[in-house]
């Protein structure tokens, strides 16, 4: 038990690195830091678990198992579209998909006193990731160097670990609300220094959303903020956080200066409705079990030819920018009603516990406001979103 402690707090201060501690291979395979502690820590919670024969009860248990299952009963079902290795690959991807899911039932083995100790580990590693934003904005504040390498340039957008700056607002979104149940906590128990120190992270953090001009990161933050309010029995502040809200964005530095900072910009709405008529496209075409899961880069290249020649590497390649309409394509009907259900279940176990965990409040509003940007983004299937919501999820249900 010892050894799982000490590698699931190893694997949260491995958290900032995020993208910058990848290793990107030829083949499309890319391999995190992140990666190898989870794998690590994966393989000491199975060691645990074979050796003490710990029985415990799991509320996502079943909607866990039938999606993840589901997703590899596509894969195997068109093995014969795919080669060995395309095969191998996609698998991989399921593999990394289920050992982040694989936090939720880890954190089930840990004591109330390791999980206090988890929150706060969480809100130390957000902070870096948040910090390492700040000196890339100022001193890093293009991508386009690395544009050989699958990246866009995102000038003047702030983008920290990520190097996107979509999914760095998405995940900026998710620390911010997480942090407000500590102001609360502190504000209730009169803590005053510790209450001007969180604030103040807060303030950071959402001022970082901001720097990312990213309007599926804005769109997350309102109906986030929205439904936290609310939940916390604080509706009345709803009107004036919103008018806060929406003065920021005419306040934010360059706002509507370049096309990136540019809200109104038009060139990647357009991308991205392109990106998901391909994905009903796919979907159109393997209705009932998809591609596979996650065969998406070989679909693309086998239906509508990737023009380019890094399309193994290119991180457009890999998804679509709409979770639902990737899982449609990948899985297929089967594997949608299959996502809905686990969906449904992890709303269902933030909803069931609100008076019990202060956690369940921050999970149920952070869902629903990934639940709004995923429509714009893949969220619902990036790694670093998928394991601060479960590692959520766990607290939820433990607490």
């Amino acid at each position: 038990m010892g050894l799982l402690k000490l590698l699931f707090f190893v694997f949260l201060i491995s958290f900032p690195i995020a993208e910058i501690g990848k290793v990107q291979l030829d083949n499309g395979v890319s391999i995190s830091i992140n990666d190898v502690f989870l794998l690590l820590l994966v393989s000491a919670w199975i060691f645990f678990k074979i050796r003490y024969k710990k029985q415990k009860k799991y509320f996502l248990q079943k909607p866990i198992l039938i999606f993840v299952s589901i997703c590899l009963i596509t894969l195997i079902l068109n093995f014969y579209n795919l080669t060995l290795e395309m095969f191998l690959i996609s698998l991989l991807y399921l593999v990394r998909f289920a050992s982040y899911v694989s936090l939720y039932f880890i954190i089930k083995e840990f004591d109330l006193n390791i999980k206090n100790k988890i929150s706060f580990f969480l809100l130390f590693s957000g902070f870096i990731t948040v910090l390492i934003g700040y000196i890339q904005y100022f001193f890093y504040p293009s991508l386009g160097n690395l544009f050989y390498l699958g990246w866009d340039e995102h000038l003047y957008r702030m983008f920290s670990s990520f190097l996107d700056p979509n999914f760095a607002g998405v995940f900026f979104v998710l620390y911010f609300i997480f942090s407000l149940i500590f102001v609360k906590e502190y504000f209730v128990k009169r803590i005053i220094y510790k209450l001007i120190s969180v604030s103040f992270i807060s303030i950071l953090t959402l001022i970082a959303v901001y720097l990312t001009y990213s309007r599926s990161a804005l769109v997350m933050l309102f109906v986030g903020i929205i439904t936290f309010l609310i939940l916390s029995k604080k509706g009345k502040l709803v009107f004036i956080a919103v008018s806060i809200l929406t003065l920021m964005i005419f306040m934010s530095p360059k706002s509507f200066k370049t096309e990136g900072t540019n809200l109104l910009r038009t060139v990647s709405s357009e991308a991205r409705i392109v990106s998901i008529k391909q994905g009903f496209y796919i979907f159109e075409k393997n209705p009932v079990f998809g591609v596979g899961f996650n065969a998406y880069r070989y679909a693309q290249n086998k239906y509508l030819g990737l023009n380019n020649i890094y399309w193994k590497t290119t991180h457009s390649g890999a998804g679509t920018d709409n979770s639902f309409v990737f899982v449609l394509a990948t899985t297929g009907i089967v594997g949608f009603i299959a996502y809905i259900y686990f969906l449904y279940n992890i709303f269902y176990l933030s909803k069931f516990n609100l008076v019990k965990s202060k956690y369940a409040v921050v999970l149920f509003s952070s869902l629903l406001g990934l639940l709004a940007s995923s429509f714009f983004i893949n969220s619902f299937f990036y790694v670093f979103i998928l394991e601060w919501v479960f590692i959520l999820a766990g607290l939820t249900e433990n607490n």
